[in-house]
């Protein structure tokens, strides 16, 4: 509320923007710094850590987003999902069986929410059966490490580390896109989200050809009406969270970290903001080798299906390269900004800010126009009160260094270390100017065009249960620095059903990509 407050204050009678508004970099900001949480939103955590909001806030994902999305990353923490939580390795398995009805109730995969396990396999006889007597987890039915005692080994089916740009101009241009090239992608997914997947068969293509089926015959049979739960809906508390893991090598070559600041026996890290980390072991899969070694936590995209095209949300660690490039970062909740500029008549201006601006220089020429200057570090920023009492409250970032470097633990200061990059909720602002966030590694190369609703909305399947809109969200165009640019805005009805009818052409998936590695 603080930043809201003295935003106003500045913004009332000063206008301190009158001399930017001539530049057109600025102006495209504009567009990017909404504020996005209500004035009332505050949250608080009990005496077991559990955060909430007010009473009187009846849908925080809507009025509240940054907030919101500050309560589900601490709230990830919190139940240890490196540990505990499902990834798509252990959701789309390998050699799928068929989910359990009751006409085939054996040598078939069950969900049964309340009960531990939850999901799992049940062999001929009608037994359940731990992974590791059927060939390991990710194998024939999907698995919930935290079920089985967690699990300290990350696997790697989202993540495939290819050759890098490290030669090319891009490594002092847009660094992160460099990083993104060699990075370790993992989509975890909590408790709600795996027990839905498998109880309505969507780890399968042979599921999934199920669903296309179902679909396409309430739309050619029942128009002008659709029926009730028709097509895939996950539950209201599914969660993915997406983590892209750098390699030390990396982190150390593109001056992420530095080799200085610590004690010689310990991993690189930064001393005032270090990462989080985890040691890998070596593993090959898909054809991708993952050397032994330590990875740094750099950037995290999630969601919730708090709202019906879930709410997305952005953090990245406060010093990674480029963090804001392009669009900006914006944080109505977290922390706050300060601003120094003047008004119309050139007096020197402060105030709070929720958005931080690019890095930009001059042109150098008559028109004066600024220009990117990419690829630097941002200021931290202050935290917030209400973050702050967070932080304590959970016992999230609270304990003392030096912590163990090879696995994550809440307490470890470095989760102090991210900052919300943004938050979206819709595929529009109440401007009409179409919503982008988009992380600097996540998104390495695309910041600017990104937008998590706008690719995940094509997430969908054909007949056969395989994908149905190709592409994962490009656009078939380049930026200038020649990377394909990707779609945002409204999603496109062409992409589903043929035009002009209600012939399916593909069948959505409710904004889930993981149907990619169905099997």
């Amino acid at each position: 509320m603080k930043i809201r407050a003295l935003l106003a204050t500045a913004l009332l009678g000063i206008g301190p923007f009158a001399v930017a508004q001539s530049n057109s970099t600025y102006s495209a900001m504009y567009f990017h710094s909404q504020v996005r949480d209500a004035s009332v939103c505050s949250m608080q955590a009990d005496t077991t850590g559990a955060i909430s909001f007010a009473d009187d806030i009846s849908n925080p994902a809507a009025t509240c987003a940054d907030a919101f999305g500050w309560k589900q990353m601490l709230e990830a923490i919190q139940s240890e999902f490196w540990i505990n939580w499902a990834n798509d390795e252990t959701v789309w398995v390998s050699s799928p069986r068929p989910v359990c009805t009751t006409d085939a109730p054996n040598d078939c995969c069950f969900s049964t929410p309340g009960e531990t396990p939850s999901v799992g396999y049940r062999d001929a006889s009608g037994q359940v059966v731990k992974p590791a007597d059927i060939g390991g987890p990710g194998v024939n039915c999907p698995y919930i490490p935290g079920e089985w005692g967690g699990s300290d080994e990350t696997t790697f089916q989202g993540g495939k580390p290819i050759s890098s740009h490290n030669t090319t101009f891009l490594r002092t241009q847009d660094p992160a896109r460099v990083a993104r090239q060699q990075e370790v992608e993992v989509v975890y997914r909590n408790d709600p989200f795996t027990q839905y997947t498998t109880s309505e068969e969507l780890y399968s293509q042979a599921g999934l050809a199920k669903l296309f089926a179902k679909v396409s015959g309430e739309a050619a049979n029942s128009i002008p009406y659709r029926p009730a739960g028709q097509g895939a809906s996950y539950p209201l508390d599914a969660v993915m969270f997406k983590v892209d893991w750098i390699p030390e090598k990396v982190m150390l070559e593109l001056g992420y970290i530095s080799d200085h600041d610590n004690d010689p026996k310990t991993p690189p890290n930064n001393a005032d903001h270090p990462y989080v980390t985890m040691k890998i072991k070596a593993s090959t899969d898909n054809g991708a080798t993952y050397k032994d070694g330590m990875y740094y936590l750099a950037a995290i995209t999630g969601a919730s299906k708090a709202l019906p095209n879930w709410h997305w949300y952005a953090f990245e660690h406060v010093d990674n390269l480029g963090r804001c490039d392009y669009t900006g970062c914006n944080d109505s909740y977290g922390f706050q900004t300060t601003v120094d500029t003047q008004d119309s008549s050139g007096n020197a201006i402060k105030f709070v800010s929720n958005f931080i601006t690019p890095h930009t220089e001059s042109d150098q020429l008559q028109d004066g126009q600024d220009l990117f200057d990419l690829g630097k570090r941002y200021p931290s920023g202050d935290i917030s009160d209400g973050l702050a009492a967070l932080f304590k409250a959970t016992g999230i970032g609270n304990g003392a260094n030096p912590i163990n470097p090879d696995v994550p633990q809440t307490s470890d200061p470095a989760w102090q270390s991210y900052r919300l990059k943004g938050t979206q909720t819709t595929f529009y602002n109440t401007d009409g100017y179409p919503t982008i966030v988009g992380a600097s590694i996540t998104e390495g190369g695309f910041v600017n065009t990104a937008s998590c609703m706008s690719c995940h909305v094509q997430a969908s399947v054909n007949a056969q249960g395989q994908l149905g809109v190709p592409g994962v969200g490009s656009t078939g165009r380049l930026n200038l620095s020649g990377i394909g640019t990707v779609v945002n805005g409204h999603p496109v009805n062409a992409d589903y059903y043929d035009r002009g009818t209600t012939n399916q052409r593909a069948v959505r998936v409710d904004f889930v990509w993981g149907i990619l590695f169905a099997q």
